[in-house]
């Protein structure tokens, strides 16, 4: 196995007390049970595959992977999400403490400040999560086809890039772990790195079709802030953000917040929060059980006409024609 490899499974096994096997990490301890997978396909690629239940939830910081710097890790999946219980408490208004929050979420994102990371492992289900480590020259070589890329992956500055999952990223994530149950595969090894090279060519691919640059990268990625709002987001969809109440929930300057957030998500607040209330509608839409007026007070326009001018800009057609688009598919 590659040194580095070694040196990286070696650190998780700081994390979780277990033992190595070979190219396996495995635990059965008062932490949980699980393992680790690793994968050395070739000299510019490798990938780690997590698969654990806890027993307790557990935190451990990214400065443990400081000194494997060789190759640069795009992560996939979903090591925690604690949005669920911030839904909770923002139905009840009690507000969450942002120190509490967990920064990970399903989806992609690769960064170059591992020591700011800390990793906040849950216990309430089995978690499922692949590590890709591209060698940091080859790397640099894949985001040379795109100027887009080029100037978010800057390694002279700090950068935190995250793309959620999009069905085909989500089939390929699944397929990936569904190859580790079947133990009949002659050619197990070969498949799981057709399902890793398909996804961070499909994440580089999503990135660099952003569509617009940064204007600027000064800032130091605060991931904690920039998932709080996203969280908010996603979560008050009956009236329109205002930017100032959001900065304050997540302790950031207004400015700074829109820097960061367009920075992570590659995309503006306000254009975000739109794309949700929309995407909602259209689950409503689907639904069937609701008019277009309730619809529209739901997710915070001011009224049918203006929800149908909005979604229609989006969609290309009128929520009324999208649900008889609907009616026609099902005959």
């Amino acid at each position: 196995m590659n040194s580095e490899l070694s040196k990286a499974l070696l650190a998780w096994n700081q994390v979780f007390d277990g033992r190595i096997d070979g190219d396996i990490l495995s635990f059965n301890n008062e932490k949980g049970k699980g393992k680790v997978i690793a994968y050395d396909f070739d000299d510019n690629l490798q990938a780690l595959q997590f698969k654990i239940k806890l027993n307790a939830p557990l935190t451990c910081s990214g400065k443990k992977m400081n000194e494997i710097n060789e190759y640069v890790p795009i992560f996939f999946g979903e090591p925690v999400e604690q949005s669920l219980e911030i839904e909770q408490q923002l139905e009840k208004g009690e507000g969450f403490s942002k120190e509490d929050f967990s920064i990970n979420s399903q989806g992609a994102f690769a960064t170059n400040t591992k020591d700011t990371i800390n990793w906040e492992f849950s216990d309430a289900r089995e978690l499922t999560f692949l590590s890709i480590r591209l060698k940091k020259e080859h790397f640099l070589k894949l985001i040379q086809r795109s100027e887009r890329l080029i100037q978010l992956f800057d390694f002279d500055d700090s950068f935190y890039i995250f793309e959620e999952f999009d069905p085909i990223m989500f089939g390929m994530f699944n397929r990936s772990f569904a190859l580790l149950e079947d133990e009949t595969l002659i050619y197990k090894k070969e498949l799981v790195e057709a399902c890793v090279r398909h996804l961070f060519a499909t994440f580089f691919t999503k990135v660099s079709e952003r569509e617009e640059l940064l204007a600027s990268n000064k800032y130091p990625v605060n991931t904690k802030a920039v998932f709080i709002a996203r969280t908010i987001l996603k979560n008050q969809l009956d009236k329109p953000i205002h930017i100032e109440d959001l900065s304050r929930e997540c302790g950031l300057s207004g400015s700074r917040l829109r820097a960061l957030f367009k920075q992570v998500f590659g995309t503006t607040i306000h254009q975000y929060h739109q794309d949700v209330r929309l995407d909602k509608a259209r689950t409503y839409l689907t639904q069937g059980e609701k008019s277009m007026s309730m619809i529209a007070m739901d997710l915070g326009f001011s009224s049918a006409s203006h929800f149908s001018a909005v979604f229609k800009k989006q969609y290309h057609m009128t929520p009324r024609e999208f649900k008889e688009d609907l009616k026609q598919r099902k005959f």
